[in-house]
């Protein structure tokens, strides 16, 4: 906040304001917030009817109530009025989904003479590398996802539906430690599986199909990603060398990481791979994105760090990254294999293993 000149820092998404006080509701899909200082306790603006969890699971418990009555954003001018923050450098969470441009001008309605910054990245620099009890809970999602994975290999074959292997998926997932997902698993087959974030349809799988399933596991809301591509029967030779491709791409990335190398350093790494196997326009996606705190509606904290073209940025160690060469070889078909990755002091480990074998 001191570099960027910030007097108090308004942060509203969940998961920035479980970052720092450790509080998490599924209620975030009303208005809250989370007042920052450079002296006292942090204030805590919440729903009334949230305040249990405020005093149950944040560190702090200062808190400001706004009631079904009150216009939300109100509150939480009156509470920055009331810690002296008119006439001084206010940053909000302006990348936030839950941060709306009515709240916005509520307060610099109430604020005039108060300056309003973006500053969704001042955390988020905080949240890039993890901590070893963070890494502890990605391991652990790391093993539930695993079980996940085993439960929908098991019951993926011609015959049965979409929804059987997002059944067997949750039920082994939760069963093996995991908390509420972040995001819910991906599960396509046929000429869906060329849907972007498509999920289970009812439809029921065919002999050679192609059945794509991501998830991830979750643990104290970190999350560890998985993405697979099954054959149902043997594929024919695209789908076999978009899939070969994935691999050699996901093996080129990992084999890339490590302390120093930037993050378009990976990325040509794993695209250049893509390139050589004569698929370049079927990769539509950036090599990778971080993972970490992990609240619906998605498991990636892609803004707070990511693998993409030409980027400039430099990997540390602690940093945890998810691997998604996707690939969309034809028009109705896409071919993934991935992996959660942990960037160490003398490379990177990956945290989701699993069999890449293709064929069911």
């Amino acid at each position: 906040m001191s570099e960027r000149g910030l007097d108090y820092l308004v942060l509203s998404s969940p998961e920035n304001i479980y970052y720092l006080s450790g509080l998490v509701t599924r209620g975030y899909y009303v208005f809250q917030a989370l007042v920052v200082m450079h002296t006292g306790e942090p204030i805590v603006v919440i729903r009334r009817f949230e305040r249990t969890n405020v005093e149950r699971l944040s560190y702090y418990q200062n808190i400001a109530i706004w009631r079904d009555t009150d216009v939300p954003a109100d509150v939480l001018a009156k509470t920055l009025s009331e810690v002296g923050a008119s006439g001084k450098t206010v940053g909000i969470d302006g990348n936030s989904y839950f941060f709306t441009v009515s709240a916005y001008e509520t307060l610099r309605a109430a604020l005039p003479n108060s300056r309003f910054v973006n500053a969704s990245a001042v955390l988020e620099k905080c949240r890039r590398i993890k901590s070893p009890q963070e890494i502890a809970y990605i391991r652990r999602a790391a093993v539930a996802t695993k079980a996940g994975f085993d439960a929908a290999r098991e019951i993926t074959h011609s015959g049965r539906t979409e929804n059987e292997v997002a059944a067997a998926f949750h039920q082994a997932v939760i069963a093996a430690g995991s908390e509420y997902m972040a995001g819910h698993p991906y599960v396509a087959s046929g000429p869906r599986t060329a849907l972007p974030h498509a999920s289970w349809s009812g439809r029921r799988i065919e002999k050679g199909d192609l059945v794509y399933i991501e998830g991830a596991g979750n643990t104290k809301r970190y999350s560890a990603a998985l993405m697979r591509t099954w054959s149902m029967g043997k594929p024919n030779d695209d789908v076999r060398r978009a899939a070969d491709t994935s691999i050699a791409a996901l093996d080129a990335a990992i084999a890339a990481m490590k302390p120093g190398a930037t993050s378009g350093e990976v990325d040509a790494a794993c695209r250049s791979t893509v390139a050589r196997a004569g698929l370049a326009d079927a990769f539509l996606h950036r090599t990778a994105y971080s993972v970490g705190v992990g609240i619906c509606p998605g498991w990636g904290e892609g803004w707070v760090m990511d693998i993409k073209e030409a980027d400039p940025r430099v990997l540390e160690s602690g940093m945890v990254f998810h691997i998604v060469p996707v690939l969309f070889p034809e028009p109705h078909v896409s071919v993934g294999f991935s992996a959660t990755v942990l960037v160490n002091k003398v490379g990177a480990e990956i945290l989701t293993d699993y069999s890449r074998e293709m064929e069911c």
